[in-house]
């Protein structure tokens, strides 16, 4: 072996590669039968967090074929005198599963012996749990525009905005925030395809203001009570412009320079996932 960790006064060896022993973990744990290394390492939320280790090492060493000579997970030996070898991450990851306190542990440990590998543990969970905050915040601002919208036509409705005219309704607040942009102009501006909804792949920032906008609209009917069309869509209109010069003024990114998000289907199941990576809170 080519180094050995000493943790609660029990040998932890790692092999060539720098991989940890994962037996030597779980017999510290006390050897629970259910989290025997091979169990652990079929989960799919160890499958999911050993891809989303190995995409990490891709894009931190720039060389994919690299990363292929580096088992991040292998057995050596055959029968009872099998060990599992893991990747510190891992190894980390599997030291929390058998026991939270022992999870800290492990983790002090490598902050003495191996800095880099902490690093990259903290450095995957801490884009994980960025990602996770962004999923979260489109998936609920995707579902807020949803609602607004619905009562914001049930407002304009009783200016006497009929059914199809609910399109100009929203090119009215569009064209505001957008700086003359309706529905149409914002996907060339993106290159988003017909079949492609704009709100479906606004990032979390963009969401918002948009859930911003249709909101004051919304109040701001309510309160003044248009009784034409028109008056519905110039409160529309209105309501994106004093949402953009708000942006304006706080230094933000204004809404049409916003990168364009992947869908929202593919964000609600990157969400589901993340959020199974991401530790459980005690």
């Amino acid at each position: 072996m080519a180094n050995e960790l000493v943790l609660r006064n029990q040998r932890v060896t790692d092999d060539e590669h720098g991989n940890i022993c994962l037996n030597d973990i779980w017999a510290i744990a006390g050897s629970p039968e259910n989290l025997r290394p091979a169990n652990w390492h079929r989960q799919k939320r160890t499958e999911a967090l050993e891809a989303v280790l190995k995409e990490r090492i891709v894009f931190l060493k720039h060389n994919p074929s690299e990363s292929d000579e580096i088992p991040t997970y292998c057995v050596q030996g055959r029968g009872g005198k099998a060990k599992s070898f893991a990747h510190p991450v891992l190894a980390l990851d599997y030291a929390e599963a058998l026991n939270p306190a022992l999870g800290v542990e492990v983790k002090e440990v490598f902050l003495r012996y191996r800095a880099n590998d902490i690093g990259l543990a903290n450095d995957i969970l801490d884009r994980i749990h960025e990602q996770v905050q962004e999923d979260e915040m489109r998936v609920q601002m995707r579902g807020e525009i949803t609602k607004r919208n619905k009562e914001l036509a049930g407002h304009s409705k009783r200016a006497g905005v009929q059914a199809w005219q609910y399109a100009e309704l929203h090119n009215s607040g569009y064209r505001g925030l957008y700086n003359g942009l309706d529905a149409d102009g914002i996907h060339r501006l993106k290159k988003l395809t017909k079949n492609q909804n704009i709100l479906d792949h606004m990032g979390a920032a963009e969401a918002s203001a948009n859930a911003f906008r249709i909101t004051q609209a919304k109040l701001r009917m309510d309160r003044e009570k248009p009784k034409t069309p028109d008056e519905a869509f110039a409160i529309a209109h209105d309501a994106g412009v004093r949402v953009r010069k708000t942006m304006e003024e706080v230094g933000g990114i204004m809404p049409e320079n916003m990168p364009v998000a992947d869908s929202i289907k593919v964000a609600e199941k990157r969400l589901e996932k993340n959020k199974a990576l991401l530790p459980k809170k005690k």
